[in-house]
């Protein structure tokens, strides 16, 4: 089963989703690590990636994991 990862559109919002490597369910693969997707936070079409979590604030983390996206 994949695990969720925290993702990152961009302007600036952090959730959840679903990331399946060379899979793009509900967005558009524009290179393997990029990924035109509907961001649930404010609900825009954005580019969006992932984030290295080690980078992230324990407020950034827990920011993230209240918007999940499903898969994407």
């Amino acid at each position: 089963m994949p695990q969720k990862s925290i993702v990152q559109c961009s302007a600036g919002h952090l959730y959840t989703a679903t990331w399946i490597p060379f899979v793009g369910i509900k967005s558009l693969r524009l290179t393997p690590s990029t990924r035109y997707a509907r961001c649930p936070v404010e609900k825009h079409w954005a580019v969006v990636s992932r984030p290295d979590p080690s980078t992230l604030t324990e407020a950034q983390l827990t920011a993230a994991q209240s918007h999940d996206a499903g898969w994407m």
